[in-house]
């Protein structure tokens, strides 16, 4: 009713009142005039004190939200516009998620670019009040995925996200994409690690001789080199980036003990085992610091092995990982 003007019959079909016609406080009445967005931002201020005085409201239009955006097609345009504008005001505002957005990547709604012609007039209305960072948390926390599942099926790649967007005059939403694809690439590519290293460790067997283990053990460890190899090549990764990357995976790959105790143990057997492919990825001083950065970083951040930092640097030094000059250095004015 606050949105429509009417009550959305089974359909999507609003049912106006026969006496009176559209509510006169809804969106579709308040956003039809001149300045559809002063209307919508009047209507969003309107919606923002209803709901302050009766709670009970907020989680109803939150529900009631996703089921308008499934019915977009059953609009105007003139309508979905000044839907959009007030969407967007409310999520402005932190009243709603993006999570209604999630309705739109239905194929019945992408397939004629309504769903991207909501978005972009919605996004407009956001990025007015808020930065893109802040679009980027506002989509993880709301699970909606990448905005190019909001294009056509046949309009989903990269040259055509860019023109939308270039035509629409909002670059950052291209940055944000090539952002958030080249944060997938490399989460794609570190579970690739952790799933060679585990596949290897569950074909390994206790009763091999230590020679055909250690054989097994290189072998693992080509397999990984020439991922990241090929890593490197298909997404123009410099040594230094991906050597952290190849930590991330080799560190994930390990299945770590309930047992304070056995933690140490097993990470500096991780470190040993692989660290023929660190020493490979390390052959510059800018990689050797990275990995160094990285290392404390991750140590940090993974309370088990926080207290193990000191000896992760010495195992690495061992293996001829980490150089002295370079562990002089990050000590000195790197870290």
């Amino acid at each position: 009713l606050f949105v429509t003007g009417g009550l959305i019959a089974p359909g999507g079909i609003i049912n106006d009142d026969e006496e009176y016609g559209k509510f006169p406080f809804s969106l579709f009445v308040l956003a039809a005039g001149d300045d559809p967005l002063a209307g919508a931002q009047r209507w969003g201020g309107l919606i923002l004190k209803l709901t302050r005085r009766y709670k009970y409201l907020e989680r109803a239009f939150a529900e009631s939200s996703a089921h308008i955006l499934k019915n977009i097609h059953r609009y105007t345009e003139a309508e979905n516009k000044m839907l959009a504008l007030g969407v967007g005001v409310l999520v402005s505002e932190g009243f709603l998620t993006l999570e209604p957005l999630k309705g739109l990547q239905d194929d019945h709604l992408t397939k004629d670019g309504l769903a991207l012609r909501f978005l972009t007039d919605m996004l407009r209305v956001y990025l007015k009040e808020n930065n893109i960072n802040q679009l980027h948390k506002a989509l993880v926390k709301a699970k909606v995925g990448d905005l190019i599942e909001f294009f056509p099926t046949n309009k989903r790649d990269e040259d055509c996200f860019a023109r939308h967007f270039e035509a629409e005059d909002m670059p950052v939403l291209i940055e944000l994409h090539a952002a958030t694809l080249a944060a997938a690439q490399r989460n794609a590519f570190v579970d690739d690690i952790s799933s060679i290293l585990r596949q290897a460790r569950e074909e390994e067997s206790d009763d091999d001789e230590e020679e055909d283990r250690d054989e097994f053990i290189q072998a693992t460890n080509l397999q990984v080199a020439k991922a990241a190899k090929a890593a490197m090549r298909t997404h123009k990764w410099e040594q230094h980036k991906t050597v952290s990357l190849v930590w991330d995976g080799i560190m994930n790959a390990v299945t770590w003990s309930f047992k304070a105790e056995q933690i140490e143990a097993q990470l500096l057997r991780q470190i040993q085992r692989h660290s023929p492919v660190l020493e490979l990825l390390t052959t510059e001083p800018k990689s050797e610091i990275a990995l160094l950065k990285h290392v404390q970083l991750y140590a940090h951040n993974e309370p088990r092995v926080t207290k193990y930092f000191g000896r992760i640097v010495l195992e690495l030094y061992n293996t001829d990982v980490l150089s002295d000059s370079a562990i002089i250095f990050w000590a000195t004015k790197g870290a």
